[in-house]
């Protein structure tokens, strides 16, 4: 007789599912048949209705994950397979495509998944828990302008990332940067550090100190900035607090900030991130507003713009990874950035930036305006 009924419920509109009380066996088996002949729409759909009237199991959740992961939506994939590992913790299928659904969702935390794997899943999937060099990156940057009195600019960048285990990470880079303004040259050489570590899945702590070793003319004004951020990603909703202090010669600049992000369903992944930062300098507060949206365009390649507003003098920004301490603030930004996946190992980005930057020693207000090409290469080794 379930057989009968089975056959019957394959030929029901998605639409009727609601309207049909389902008994475990049904579910189970009908779901089944679906994964079989890989309808994936039809056992969404069914697997939906089922949770709905407190039918589960692990294989279901199983089954439900795949669906959604062939489907290409795999934030709804990754809790699936959480919920398969709360019915069996020590399943391998379900770890191995949790790990799986959080690379591909760009999930922050994805090497604490790594971790949970069992030693033959690791090493056949060549995860190690302790990778000295896990990828290095470059930036190259040049900033042009129209005022006479200043030159181009010229940053670059090159950095390296460390795994020390599952939950930690390390990041550490040299940067440079150099302009002319009235004749006189400023060289700023950097060193960065930013460490990582996850908390519990969801969660993650940052802090990171970043030297600033500058020079302008035959004077040194080296500074100091440190930050601390703590952060969480809930499914499609990411959130940020953090907190750093930049100290030099000039100021003491306090910066606090909070940011909300969320990813909307469907293949093209398309994100929205608003950030709002607090700053307090010689007494005086001032708030800068980011908004950032991105998507995936055409196969491996995303789209990301970003506008920024407020005046940005020591402003700091990717965690504490850009510091815009340069002599003239820019006071409004806007920019896109273009990042191609070329396989699992090289990714190339290139971004053009608008700013206009303020002069702000002159008693007119002057303003001008700064163009901005920079292009970057990451390898994942």
């Amino acid at each position: 007789m379930c057989r009968y009924i089975v056959i019957l419920l394959l030929f029901i509109p998605l639409a009727s599912f609601s309207q049909v009380k389902l008994s475990f066996q049904q579910a189970d088996s009908l779901s089944y048949q679906y994964y079989l002949k890989g309808d994936w729409k039809n056992l969404i759909e069914l697997t939906k209705e089922a949770f709905k009237q407190d039918i589960d199991s692990k294989f279901m959740r199983q089954r439900a994950g795949y669906a959604y992961f062939i489907s290409g939506d795999y934030y709804a994939a990754k809790n699936q397979y959480e919920k398969a590992l709360s019915f069996d913790q020590s399943d391998n299928i379900s770890r191995e495509y949790l790990y799986y659904s959080s690379l591909n969702a760009g999930f922050m935390n994805t090497r604490y998944y790594a971790g949970i794997l069992s030693y033959d899943s690791a090493n056949r999937l060549g995860i190690q828990k302790y990778n000295p060099v896990e990828s290095v990156d470059t930036e190259i940057n040049l900033k042009t302008n129209q005022e006479t009195t200043r030159s181009n600019q010229i940053y670059y960048r090159a950095g390296i990332n460390t795994e020390l285990g599952y939950r930690v990470s390390l990041y550490q880079a040299y940067s440079y940067y150099e302009q002319n303004i009235s004749n006189t040259l400023t060289q700023q050489p950097e060193y960065l550090a930013i460490l990582k570590i996850a908390i519990v899945p969801a969660w993650q702590i940052k802090t990171a100190f970043h030297r600033l070793f500058t020079t302008v003319g035959n004077t040194n004004y080296p500074a100091n900035l440190g930050l601390m951020a703590i952060s969480s990603q809930l499914n499609r909703f990411n959130l940020e607090a953090n907190a750093s202090l930049l100290q030099s010669a000039q100021a003491t600049t306090q910066q606090y900030g909070f940011q909300a992000g969320f990813v909307l369903p469907g293949k093209s992944n398309m994100y929205f991130t608003s950030a709002v930062a607090g700053m307090i300098e010689n007494s005086v507060c001032r708030t800068i507003f980011a908004e950032t949206a991105g998507l995936k365009c055409i196969g491996n390649l995303w789209a990301e713009g970003n506008i920024t507003l407020g005046n940005l003098k020591n402003y700091n920004t990717t965690n504490a990874l850009y510091v815009y301490n340069s002599t003239d603030p820019s006071v409004f930004r806007t920019g896109l950035t273009l990042a191609w996946f070329l396989g699992k190992h090289l990714v190339l980005s290139g971004n053009f930036t608008f700013d206009q930057q303020e002069i702000e020693n002159s008693t007119a207000n002057k303003f001008y305006y700064q163009y901005s090409y920079s292009g970057g290469i990451k390898w994942k080794l």
